[in-house]
């Protein structure tokens, strides 16, 4: 990681977030002979995939057939370390200012003002926090002990009577993570139908067949008993029933709530909590450009494969805004590495 210098130093792209679509922007940098500056409010580099689900296997990024996500990461930090980008971590961007010359000032809260030829925005989600589970009502006393909204640490839930909410690919994806770790897993969802990925879908249905996975559809969580701050029970109701589930942990994974936070106030065509973008990744403002989960263009899928796309996307066309006088060509990997060994 490349260290700061005390004074920031002009730069060709600032990028903003540290996440995989952020990480691949500066390695993309690099490979158009750009120098780059990853700018993120967490006190380290891998957005939610660090913050979230570390422990989390990923199955469709190209070239693994299955990582986690603290491994991916660290693949994606290897590769764009070839070329030294430098990084400032806990600073939250709060506003990008064009100059008259046609370069960006993007400030922080902490109060550092950073110099750039060209912006790319890979700020995921923006900022992000868990949905919950309204109808308990007040539980936040019981959060991180035993509610839990992320598996940060598989041993957590090791020997223990777990109860996952959720339909969506994060809670399939802990269902057959958790399997073999915790003593029971219970999974409750409030449709007749799952929304994650068919495979993993089949999965877990299998898994019920084979008794090893309790499964409750059209049915959610109502009522929790507890014992000061251990979990006892968890009551279910799926009218006109009413179960009562023995239960150490829930793991109510139902999704975030995303806020674009400042991203709202720096001028940008937005739809909804998505900046607007072209086919070549620029913003409605010349010279910023975005790439990733925060962006919204026709066909737009969310998926780590397509931010990393972007993300090249961006970078390659954020040349015409910084050179733009000068023919550029694209280079292949295979080309540029072989002219460096030589």
């Amino acid at each position: 990681m490349n260290t700061p210098t005390d004074t920031p130093q002009l730069v060709d792209i600032n990028i903003i977030g540290g996440g995989p679509t952020g990480i691949f922007a500066a390695f993309q940098c690099g490979m158009n002979d750009l120098s780059a500056r990853i700018i993120d409010s967490m006190p380290q580099l891998g957005g939610q995939l660090t913050a979230l689900y570390p422990e989390k296997y990923i199955y469709d990024v190209a070239g693994f057939p299955e990582i986690t996500a603290a491994d991916l990461v660290a693949q994606l930090w290897e590769q764009a370390l070839k070329f030294e980008p430098e990084v400032r971590l806990n600073e939250q961007v709060v506003g990008i200012e064009k100059q008259p010359d046609g370069t960006f000032l993007v400030s922080t809260a902490t109060g550092n003002a950073y110099p750039s030829r060209a912006v790319v925005i890979a700020a995921g989600l923006g900022s992000f926090s868990p949905r919950k589970l309204d109808q308990l009502g007040d539980i936040s006393h019981l959060e991180n002990k035993c509610v839990f909204y992320a598996v940060r640490n598989v041993e957590t839930f090791r020997d223990k009577k777990v109860v996952i909410v959720g339909g969506g690919d994060s809670a399939l994806d802990w269902t057959m993570g958790l399997l073999d770790v915790a003593e029971r897993i219970t999974l409750v969802h409030r449709m007749k139908h799952f929304q994650g990925h068919g495979k993993t879908v089949a999965d877990v249905m299998d898994a019920k067949e084979a008794g090893r996975v309790d499964v409750y559809l059209q049915a959610e969580v109502s009522d929790l008993v507890v014992d000061g701050d251990a979990l006892r029970k968890v009551i279910i109701t799926s009218k006109p029933d009413r179960y009562e589930i023995p239960a150490d942990i829930l793991l109510p994974l139902i999704g975030f709530k995303s806020d674009l936070g400042p991203i709202k106030e720096w001028g940008l065509e937005l739809n909804g909590n998505k900046i607007v973008v072209d086919s070549m990744m620029k913003t409605s403002i010349d010279g910023i450009y975005a790439a990733g989960d925060i962006v919204s263009y026709q066909g737009k899928l969310h998926l780590i494969q397509t931010g990393l796309s972007d993300a090249a996307m961006a970078v390659r066309h954020s040349l015409t805004y910084i050179h733009p006088d000068t023919v550029h060509k694209h280079q292949f990997s295979s080309i540029k590495f072989a002219a460096k060994k030589s």
